[in-house]
């Protein structure tokens, strides 16, 4: 696996799967979401799309080769036929990361407005959530920028990639494209490390809000049903989160060993990049899972025969006799 061009074949096969899975599960959110589930309609194709985008991202534009423990690398992708420079593409597939991250944010904010205000509307509330969400997505585009602005002399930088890790082969650090961000990695994990506080820390008080409203709050406003509903719909969204993150456990985890303990081992890494661009199929699958609805509907088109299955079991998101409305979501 450290053979480049089978490392570039795994890539291109994720491509050749992630394309189809990505466009069927854009099918299913804008064709077969319920009245129901209306609201949730544009803020989870939004969600759907940033993923397919970075999959695609570094599977077929990027195909980035990191050459771990130092900040380093070289891309593979059609990035290197039209001549795009491997800086900026290693800052705009860090940017996507920190998009993806602000995305989940802000989808949870949606769910927890809708939740906590229903469907009024305030001028100045929303105006503030406008700022509030645009303020996030500023920050995913520069919140690598002080990593750029110690990039070392690439020349000096080489040489001591070299002296730090002596079995990196010289043909490696003589590729076209090849980058190194920084030969001491504090700035850039501090840059991560603060971006993913910032995304956490409110994700987590968006989530605990959320949970404590649905599951210890009681509302005399709302039937039983409704509320039930509610509880269903918001363990899947968690569950559709959090699942892909589970998948990029192990190959991130196994970075921060690696950088920690300064091993080389390119075979490892490049399966650990392969991993990680499994993600986006993982939340597709998820998704498509937790989502009774979306479930029912694949499995009506995959499976003919469970049609009549999945019509009875569609009363699930029915009261007795009587449709819950849709501002139920």
């Amino acid at each position: 696996m450290s053979s480049d061009s089978i490392y570039l074949n795994g890539l291109h096969m994720l491509t050749l799967t992630e394309i189809p899975v990505h466009t069927f599960g854009a099918f299913i959110i804008v064709a077969k979401t319920p009245k129901k589930m209306s609201s949730i309609r544009w803020t989870m194709l939004l969600l759907h799309f940033v993923g397919a985008f970075l999959d695609v991202y570094l599977s077929f534009f990027a195909s980035p080769v990191l050459t771990l423990p130092m900040c380093s690398g070289y891309p593979l992708g059609i990035s290197v036929a039209l001549g795009v420079p491997t800086p900026l593409v290693v800052y705009l597939g860090i940017s996507f990361v920190g998009v993806i991250a602000v995305t989940i944010l802000g989808f949870f904010e949606d769910r927890y407005h809708r939740l906590i205000y229903g469907r009024m509307s305030n001028g100045e509330r929303d105006w503030k959530r406008k700022l509030y969400i645009a303020s996030h997505y500023v920050l995913a585009f520069v919140f690598i920028a002080p990593g750029y602005l110690t990039i070392p002399d690439q020349q000096i930088a080489k040489y001591e990639t070299k002296q730090k890790v002596p079995c990196i082969a010289s043909e490696v650090l003589d590729r076209p494209g090849y980058f190194i961000l920084a030969t001491e990695t504090l700035i850039a994990c501090l840059c991560l490390i603060f971006m993913s506080l910032v995304v956490t820390s409110q994700a987590v008080f968006y989530v605990a809000s959320m949970s404590r409203f649905l599951f210890l709050t009681v509302s005399k406003a709302q039937s039983s049903n409704t509320l039930r509903l509610q509880k269903q719909f918001f363990v899947a969204l968690c569950l559709q989160v959090v699942i892909p993150i589970f998948v990029l456990f192990v190959p991130v985890f196994y970075i921060i060993i690696v950088i920690w303990f300064n091993i080389y081992n390119q075979g490892w890494t490049n399966i650990a990049m392969l991993v990680m661009a499994t993600h986006g199929i993982a939340s597709t699958f998820t998704m498509l899972f937790v989502h009774k609805p979306y479930r029912d509907a694949t499995l009506t088109i995959f499976c003919p025969r469970s049609k009549s299955c999945t019509s009875d079991q569609s009363q699930l998101w029915k009261t007795r006799g009587t449709t819950v409305q849709s501002q139920a979501f």
